[in-house]
């Protein structure tokens, strides 16, 4: 009898990949139903699916919920401002050994100035905010562009300039006054308050940030019920919101899996209503969806997801491999149909260099090269100079050594020399520049002036001036004023 199927792959398959062949199978049991005038049933991919179901149901842990209206919200800043009352070791700690969602009321006032309507109508009315950043979506289904955006109807109508579009302000109010969300995407990317929250937080971490904002004023849901590949933190900054979380149907599922995660639970395992203030933590992997309450159908909401970008085990097989690649026998081709001695003396030297690098200190190294790997967003910093050495300001002019929070020097004095690692480059310099270097690594910014007020004993002033040009042009260091900003 047949029990079911699953994809046979040699590695990992993307989710996407899955959720086709499951419409396939059910868009083609659908026309068998229909032409055998019978109910339609559904082709489960696999029965070892319900396994990872008893068992997740068996571990599903509770929600927690914790209060942060009383604490002390003063020199918080990063995620700290989001996981408070816990700090964030604390928090990451207790998400390692028992991931699960936590609920952390906040006061009111938390997150002011984040974002307000304004700010939003400034975003789409004078930053031009459109497609693709900005969607509309209603009960699980996006609406085409072209439903909000603003036609040319004819001579002396206002028009959009050649190849740009304009949202219309009328037909996306009446879209959301139908029951539909808007949404915005990478709103960190040109709203400076939102800016400064992932700023800190990926700066803190060594990890990339994304920040999307969702308005909603009907009681109907913007997506379907759903689960994420990333830990979200949802930061409810404006009105109120209700949420339902139904847990996970697999233990930390990802983007690209082996198994697919196709099966949401039917009855949620919490709901609840955040208000302005609280964040809402979801792991990765668990089901939920969101919508304005009924009582407040009508009444505007506007929440923000933030997310980071996870790092798995599998980015530690990614970076061994990178190392290995050192090693000529990585780059050969395996000797699949080749003889039995053949393959079993290949695999035999893949086999020992591998126990070669599974040492004790593994991840320590792993986490110094992606702290080192990591770059900071790229910023302008235009001004009236476009070499700021040539300014009569120069000795004024806040240095700042870029990824200097997770940079690693390593000093080679056999060859007089010394590498910086950071922000995601590998500088080697004379080792008689160590101590520029190091007085620039040890303070978040300096003026210029006290870089040569440390450093004017070993250093004469034109030559530290030339040495910054040069990591100036080379966008190791940023530099600006504070009279320019």
């Amino acid at each position: 009898m047949f029990l079911g199927k699953k994809l046979a792959s040699a590695g990992p398959v993307d989710h996407h990949v899955h959720r086709r062949e499951e419409r396939h199978d059910e868009a083609v049991l659908g026309l068998l139903s229909k032409r055998a005038d019978v109910p339609n049933m559904r082709i489960r991919l696999e029965s070892a699916r319900d396994g990872d179901v008893e068992r997740a149901e068996a571990k599903r842990p509770g929600v927690g919920e914790l209060d942060a209206r009383g604490c002390d919200r003063d020199g918080l800043e990063g995620l700290a401002r989001l996981v408070a009352p816990l700090d964030v070791t604390d928090f990451y700690r207790e998400q390692y050994r028992e991931p699960r969602p936590l609920v952390l009321r906040g006061p009111d006032d938390r997150f002011a100035g984040l974002i307000t309507w304004d700010d939003l109508n400034d975003a789409i009315c004078n930053r031009n905010l459109r497609p693709p950043q900005l969607h509309v979506v209603m009960d699980g289904v996006e609406v085409a562009d072209d439903l909000f955006q603003i036609d040319n109807l004819g001579l002396g109508t206002r028009q959009p300039g050649p190849f740009v579009s304009r949202v219309d302000a009328r037909k996306l109010a009446n879209l959301l006054r139908s029951g539909a969300t808007f949404i915005a995407n990478a709103v960190h990317d040109y709203h400076e308050p939102i800016r400064r929250l992932s700023d800190e937080i990926e700066r803190s971490l060594a990890t990339y940030v994304n920040v999307n904002l969702y308005a909603s004023w009907r009681s109907t849901r913007g997506f379907a019920t759903h689960w994420d590949d990333h830990d979200v933190y949802v930061i409810q900054a404006v009105g109120e919101k209700r949420w339902h979380l139904f847990g996970e149907t697999r233990n930390l599922p990802t983007k690209l899996d082996n198994r697919p995660n196709l099966d949401r639970p039917d009855e949620p395992v919490w709901s609840g209503k955040l208000t302005a203030g609280d964040v809402l933590y979801v792991p990765r992997g668990w089901w939920h969806d969101a919508r304005v309450d009924e009582v407040d159908d009508g009444k505007g909401s506007i929440h923000l997801t933030l997310s980071t970008r996870p790092v798995t085990g599998t980015w530690v097989m990614r970076w061994l491999e990178n190392t290995l690649l050192d090693h000529e026998v990585f780059r050969k081709n395996t000797p699949l149909a080749a003889d039995e001695a053949s393959r079993r003396d290949y695999f035999q030297r893949l086999v020992a260099l591998i126990r070669g690098k599974l040492v004790d200190d593994l991840g320590d190294r792993f986490q110094s090269d992606i702290r080192a790997s990591w770059t900071e967003a790229s910023r302008t910093s235009l001004s009236t100079y476009i070499e700021p050495w040539k300014s009569p300001l120069w000795n004024g002019f806040r240095l700042s050594l870029k990824g200097r929070r997770h940079a690693a020097i390593e000093t080679c004095l056999a060859k007089g020399t010394f590498v910086l690692r950071a922000n995601g480059m590998e500088r080697r310099f004379d080792i008689r520049c160590l101590d520029l270097i190091s007085a620039l690594a040890r303070s978040d910014s300096m003026s210029v002036e006290e870089l040569k007020a440390i450093c004017r004993d070993g250093y004469p002033d034109e030559f530290i001036d030339a040495f910054l040009m040069q990591l100036i042009k080379d966008d190791a260091v940023s530099a600006f004023h504070p009279a320019t900003r």
